[in-house]
């Protein structure tokens, strides 16, 4: 049976910053898998300051959500989106521009970015969600905010704010998000 000792834990405040080369911000990788240079999948945050272009990714899917900070807007070749902290979490290709403009000030956003791999990134915002997970699939959740609680096969268990738990599973499992600010990612890929 799938623990929760059994899932990774990264926490923000321990993950290095590494600093954009166009000094517009910082961005924190949580997990490359396999590796920081071939990935199938990167999960981050970053902290933008400043507008610019998002870098270009050839190839790759991604999903993005603000977490904290009045928002932003993307601006892609053919329609804009105002996003904030609360809004669902936008998919694009990474081989389309993007613009990044500020509302009001500096945000924090979570990145996924995939290579090679079926995924989806949803925000779970305080809502009873009950889903059942197969075998073999990449789960990952990362917790925005304090508050409520997390069932995973039907054992209640503590999760951290501002972390990331990840697994691969290795059988079929139930969880259950109560009253959790959450992002909920899902992979078909073999870590």
């Amino acid at each position: 049976m799938t623990r929760l000792q059994d899932w990774h834990e990264v926490r923000l405040r321990d993950v290095p910053a590494s600093p954009w080369k166009n000094g517009g911000g910082t961005t924190q990788a949580l997990v490359c898998w396999p590796n920081s240079s071939e990935w199938v999948f990167r999960m981050s945050v970053a902290r933008i300051d400043s507008d610019g272009p998002f870098s270009e990714f050839k190839g790759v899917d991604r999903w993005f959500a603000v977490l904290n900070g009045a928002g932003v807007t993307l601006a892609f070749p053919n329609h804009k989106i105002d996003l904030g902290p609360l809004d669902p979490v936008i998919q694009f290709s990474g081989d389309t521009p993007c613009d990044c403009s500020l509302t009001a000030g500096p945000t924090l956003d979570f990145n996924l970015m995939v290579q090679g791999a079926t995924a989806n990134m949803a925000r779970i915002n305080r809502l009873t969600f009950a889903q059942k997970f197969k075998a073999k699939t990449t789960l990952a959740v990362f917790v925005v905010e304090e508050g409520g609680h997390f069932v995973l096969n039907q054992q209640r268990q503590e999760l951290n704010k501002m972390s990331l738990y990840w697994v691969t599973l290795e059988q079929d499992v139930q969880i259950e998000f109560h009253d959790m600010h959450v992002l909920l990612i899902q992979m078909e890929c073999s870590p």
